[in-house]
């Protein structure tokens, strides 16, 4: 017999061509919690679908596959008999234990919205969506209570999922959907759980202000790529104050930035100086990122005849036509990597176009944080992984 959630309109199977590594294991518990996570990317960024995060949790965590069951997609909409819907797509067969809430992978099935709804609102496809997946699960018996992530033991600091996910079952209209933060404070250890890398824990995103760099600093000795179930690690505590904010680590990362930032608004009046109009506003948005590649584009153009539309959009002519920019370089370019750092989280010194010291310490950060090659070269992949 055929579960319900398979007949839903807006469900795109995709069992056999998400990429993976090998197979999870077959879950040892019945399912009794379905968990909900958001993914802390933006929602219509290139990689916020269920084939980017099986890029990441499988090239960058070294997972067998994606972490998740399933992943409703906001920026694929579907028109359904019943109306406009996100995408839902279907990653594993129901038995898999895939990793993505620790020890308790056995019993909990792993449900993400793509977005980031610290700063984002849930519409009103995606929310249908989530009313109509639960729905068909309730029905189907998967699952009997639903969790957020931050609702599981050992993971109370972490800020997923952020919006309302009881009153999202309901379908309400966006404008009564309301962000609710779970608490964020970060304890001073941290018991590694089935599935952790430091690269999973911290996120892409550094969430709660945990960053790579700051549990490799907090834990000499310790090698990342050898982590076991039940050890004990130390969190960079003394960088991280609160939600969102910590001091700046002696590798250059530094704390994200707060509305009105002096820094930002430079960096917006740099990208106006090209005849460009973004708002000068301190806040280092989506506008503010598009400004910045439109820069890069028209630099590529004037000093290497690419001959690239000026529109602001990553995509794969512009990434072709990227270039090395290394110590010692001057000029524009270089006040685009200085500005897509700081809007990063990293400490360049000066905005000024000057490849130097400070700047080199922050790329070889950014590289070893990203698990890049660490050369303080800024190539495609570097450039790329900015630019995400």
């Amino acid at each position: 017999m055929g579960y319900r959630f398979e007949k839903l309109s807006q469900l795109s199977d995709q069992r056999n061509r998400l990429r993976k590594k090998g197979n999870y294991s077959k879950r040892t518990q019945p399912i009794t919690v379905r968990a909900w996570h958001h993914s802390l990317t933006k929602k219509h960024s290139a990689g916020s679908t269920a084939a980017g995060f099986a890029n990441y949790h499988v090239g960058s965590l070294g997972w067998p596959g994606i972490g998740y069951t399933f992943v409703i997609e906001p920026q694929n909409i579907v028109n359904t008999p019943n109306g406009k819907r996100a995408r839902i797509v279907y990653c594993h067969d129901i038995d898999r234990r895939t990793y993505h809430v620790g020890n308790s992978n056995s019993f909990a099935l792993g449900i993400c919205v793509a977005g980031d709804y610290r700063t984002e609102q849930l519409d009103q496809p995606t929310l249908a969506s989530i009313a109509d997946l639960h729905s068909a699960l309730v029905a189907d018996k998967i699952g009997s209570s639903d969790k957020s992530h931050h609702e599981f033991p050992g993971y109370a600091w972490k800020q997923c999922c952020t919006f309302d996910y009881k009153k999202a079952f309901k379908a309400q209209s966006p404008s009564d959907q309301t962000n609710t933060k779970p608490p964020a404070t970060v304890p001073s250890t941290y018991t590694i759980q089935e599935g952790d890398t430091f690269w999973s824990i911290a996120h892409k995103n550094s969430a709660t202000g945990v960053t790579v760099e700051g549990l490799i600093k907090a834990n000499p000795g310790v090698d990342p790529t050898k982590l076991k179930v039940g050890q004990v690690i130390n969190f960079n505590t003394k960088a991280s104050k609160s939600n969102n904010e910590h001091k700046q680590s002696q590798s250059g990362a530094s704390k994200a930035k707060p509305s009105g930032d002096p820094y930002v608004r430079n960096i917006q009046q740099f990208v106006n100086s090209y005849g460009f109009s973004i708002a000068v506003d301190g806040i280092a948005g989506p506008q503010t990122m598009r400004g910045l590649v439109r820069v890069l584009q028209t630099e590529l153009n004037k000093q290497f005849g690419r001959g690239l539309v000026v529109d602001g959009i990553f995509g794969p002519r512009t990434r072709a036509a990227l270039v090395n920019v290394r110590a010692g370089a001057r000029g524009n370019l270089t006040r685009v990597l200085q500005a897509l750092l700081y809007i990063k989280g990293y400490d360049v010194g000066p905005f000024d176009g000057i490849f130097g010291g400070k700047t080199e310490t922050a790329v070889r950060s950014f590289q070893r944080a990203n698990r890049l090659t660490v050369d303080g070269i800024v190539g495609p992949q570097t450039w790329a992984a900015l630019l995400s």
